[in-house]
């Protein structure tokens, strides 16, 4: 028996997404109105407009090119490009700290309590 599958224009899938992000539906609600046979295809819909501003991956219907010979444009500016940037080598800082931090607390406990906390490398 072969699976039927289901295809939707991008519009479409946009329209609903917004329909349930504004709580005007639920998910479920929506998948029942619409006919829409996957249960979780909704939440991939929203994962994948989240994560790459569009709802369908498929390359045989979006195609994307190896190679382009004009300029890619971009949404975000130079100075929003630099500020992502400093933010993030601000939390890398941090969680440097953190773990320097969490190394030293290890070595004052296994030094003061005699106890061995980490495990050893020759340990299965």
């Amino acid at each position: 028996m072969k699976k039927e599958i289901q295809e939707f224009s991008e519009q479409f899938k946009r329209t609903i997404i917004e329909e349930v992000s504004r709580g005007a539906i639920s998910k479920e609600a929506a998948r029942r109105r619409y006919g829409i046979k996957g249960k979780s295809a909704i939440l991939n819909w929203q994962r994948n407009y989240e994560r790459y501003g569009k709802c369908s991956l498929s390359l045989y219907f979006d195609p994307i090119p190896l190679k382009t010979n004009k300029p890619v444009q971009s949404d975000t500016s130079h100075e929003e490009l630099k500020a992502r940037i400093k933010a993030l080598e601000r939390q890398l800082e941090d969680e440097q700290l953190r773990a320097e931090a969490y190394s030293r607390m290890i070595d004052i406990a296994e030094s003061e309590l005699k106890v061995p906390i980490r495990k050893k490398s020759s340990t299965r």
